[in-house]
């Protein structure tokens, strides 16, 4: 007989101690009852239909937002006019140009002044040459009507003719006096205005700037040969018996200023361009300022 009190394991019972149950007992608790029922997995699918509403509700609403800001300014225009210029605008008051602006013109000047008109003999281009005083024959410190109207029988018609207009120094005349700017590509002729209304052919600029390097006057050079486009080089090689000097200006970038080595004084000077190479090349060639009175020698 074994310790438990049966004889051997043939004659053990699981079931013996089940044969008094008469079906009224309760089960026995499975589970502990104080532990909260596991919250059963979501379906994949009702995951992936709720995410896809969220981002159908959040374009709309982003869409909402773009459409209230394209409202504020339905041209999608910006305001690319420079501080101290007013910029161009069409009847419906909107820039017509968004990079185009106007400056304040020179103040007109209420003088009754005759059209310019070609007069004497036309001069060739090869001539025409750049010096102190004068544009070839035609002297600075003349009559503006003979001048002007000869550079016209050579030049033909001008591009522009501004009238008599306050001077701002621009051109080289005292600022508030009267003066005629006249151009042809190029060239521009500078014309003092006085009290009278009689008027004085006072100076001279070729310059790159002004446009119209097309026409005739982009040919015109200095006696020794310098001409719009030629290097530095150039200029101190033609001019290698005279002071060259090289100055910052306050509106023209870099210039270049052609003295007499004997007396010092000014000859002819310009603005200068940059270029890949070293020293740059000649943008303007312009006589002494007209404010200065013509009074320097010829180069």
């Amino acid at each position: 007989m074994s310790d438990d009190g049966y004889d051997d394991f043939d004659d053990f019972d699981p079931y013996g101690d089940l044969t008094d149950l008469t079906g009224t007992e309760g089960l026995p608790a499975l589970e502990d009852p104080m532990i909260p029922h596991a919250t059963p997995p979501r379906s994949p699918l009702l995951m992936g239909l709720i995410v896809g509403l969220f981002l159908v509700i959040l374009s709309i609403a982003a869409f909402q937002l773009i459409g209230q800001d394209d409202e504020s300014d339905p041209t999608g225009a910006t305001d690319t006019t420079v501080p101290g210029e007013t910029a161009t605008t069409d009847e419906s008051g909107t820039n017509a140009d968004p990079s185009a602006t106007t400056s304040e013109p020179p103040a007109s000047v209420d003088v009754d002044l005759p059209e310019f008109t070609a007069s004497g003999n036309a001069v060739d281009i090869a001539d025409l040459t750049l010096a102190v005083d004068s544009i070839g024959p035609i002297q600075l410190g003349a009559g503006a009507n003979k001048s002007i109207g000869r550079l016209i029988a050579s030049l033909g018609p001008p591009d522009e003719d501004s009238g008599a207009v306050e001077s701002t120094g621009d051109y080289g005349t005292c600022p508030g006096d009267t003066e005629r700017i006249v151009r042809w590509g190029p060239l521009v002729a500078i014309v003092i205005v006085d009290d009278d209304g009689s008027q004085i052919f006072a100076g001279y600029r070729l310059d790159t700037d002004y446009g119209g390097l097309g026409a005739p006057s982009a040919a015109l050079k200095t006696l020794s040969g310098l001409k719009l486009g030629a290097p530095v080089e150039r200029l101190e090689s033609i001019y290698e018996g005279f002071d060259i000097s090289y100055a910052p200006h306050p509106e023209l970038d870099e210039i270049f200023e052609l003295r007499s080595a004997n007396t010092g004084n000014l000859l002819l000077w310009g603005p200068l361009g940059a270029s890949q190479g070293s020293g740059g090349y000649i943008r303007g060639i312009y006589s002494p300022d007209a404010c200065d009175r013509f009074s320097q020698p010829s180069a």
